[in-house]
């Protein structure tokens, strides 16, 4: 079942095709108006219209080559220019100067820089070169190419327009993750105590029962080699996190050592002094299971950013419950609420608006566990996250 805002993508997306086809629909009425008013040979107006016009559409098929459909689509259409002007044959297309403009702003907002760059003057010489060399149709004068010159820098203007707001949120997305790893940076230093003071005490107990027990020098040193074998663990995956870099060692780092569940009881009593809207249901002693300290942290940062949210999102709601439970070696953290109007714009994982639970996602994800956030009923919206325990304690 589509969650809410895939639902709204795929609406979205359908009233956008349909748009498209009235418009061509009305333009290709105009050609075949102004075609059957002329001689026969005048015909080939309206279906070369057609004919770019269903290239144009194939853009919407999953799988196809964007570029290389561009590139088809201005080819044909300087193509069928040049030999229009080589026979002498008028037959200028509104619909195929729109869907050029289409084409236009479509590739605009993926392509590299060079290739946008080469396609939108294939898409000039296309656009105005058809209204310059083939406008006898309907009058040979300069304002029929003035009107498809302007046509074509609106079509460039509103491309680099949604090119440059999707710059944009790629940097703001990658500013977020950086964010995220500075602060993992500055607690390196937190994680890296912990567990070397683990293995010192861990020597210096050793040296104890060595004076004391020589029989139990082992296990002391077997301590040791444990401790030792944490601490390089916990700064191995914390390093592959600051690094950036794909692979095991980034998909299970942050491990921040900072709040953590014991402080959820009071993260909730803030949010709600009054205990009338917010319900903790946890397990018994919750606040006192021994976990590693990354898994903690981001437990504790994730029911933050669900009680933002809602702070921001849904002021109204009536009820928001917050669950924290380990089932079978996970870490469960759920926080859900009512009052949502329409789905918030921190909908995670590429999706628009804030940037809060893409911070959070890189956290989970790093920890091998996994982040939602959506509807899951009439006005009710749920952040969830799986942390696993059982290759971490």
């Amino acid at each position: 079942m589509l969650s809410q805002p895939h639902r709204m993508s795929r609406l979205t997306r359908h009233l956008g095709l349909a748009a498209e086809l009235l418009a061509y629909g009305f333009w290709l009425f105009v050609d075949a108006m102004i075609a059957l008013s002329g001689p026969m040979f005048w015909l080939v107006t309206p279906l070369a219209g057609a004919s770019v016009a269903g290239l144009v559409l194939l853009r919407y098929r999953r799988g196809v080559d964007l570029l290389r459909l561009a590139a088809v689509v201005f080819g044909s259409s300087i193509a069928v220019t040049t030999a229009s002007a080589l026979v002498g044959l008028p037959s200028l297309s509104f619909t195929e100067q729109l869907a050029l403009a289409i084409m236009t702003i479509t590739v605009l907002r993926p392509a590299p820089l060079r290739t946008a760059i080469v396609l939108t003057l294939a898409s000039a010489v296309a656009i105005v070169g058809s209204a310059y060399l083939r406008g006898d149709l309907i009058a040979s004068n300069s304002g029929l190419t003035m009107l498809s010159a302007l046509g074509w820098g609106g079509a460039v203007a509103i491309g680099l327009a949604l090119r440059e707001a999707d710059t944009r949120r790629r940097t703001q997305l990658a500013d977020v993750r950086t964010a995220e790893r500075m602060e993992l940076a500055r607690e390196l230093h937190d994680v890296v105590a912990h567990h070397v003071t683990g293995i010192v005490v861990a020597a210096q107990a050793a040296g104890v029962v060595a004076r004391r027990s020589p029989d139990e020098v082992d296990r002391a040193l077997a301590a040791i080699e444990h401790a030792g074998t944490d601490a390089l663990a916990a700064m191995r995956r914390m390093v592959g996190v600051l690094r950036g870099q794909p692979g095991q060692d980034s998909a299970e780092g942050a491990r921040t050592p900072g709040s953590d569940l014991a402080g959820i009881p009071v993260l909730v009593e803030r949010f709600d002094p009054e205990r009338s809207v917010v319900r903790l249901c946890t397990d018994p002693g919750f606040e006192h299971t021994l976990l590693p300290p990354g898994v903690a942290a981001t437990a504790y940062r994730v029911v933050q950013e669900a009680l933002t949210n809602v702070r921001r999102h849904a002021p109204e709601a009536a009820t928001v419950e917050v669950e924290i439970r380990i089932r079978e070696g996970d870490l469960l953290v759920s926080v859900r609420n009512d009052g949502v109007r329409a789905a918030p714009p921190t909908t995670p994982l590429g999706g628009t608006g804030g940037f809060g639970l893409a911070g959070m996602a890189e956290r989970v994800a790093a920890l091998d566990g996994r982040l939602t956030a959506g509807p899951v009923g009439p006005g009710v919206w749920a952040v969830a996250a799986r942390l696993p325990l059982g290759a971490l304690l």
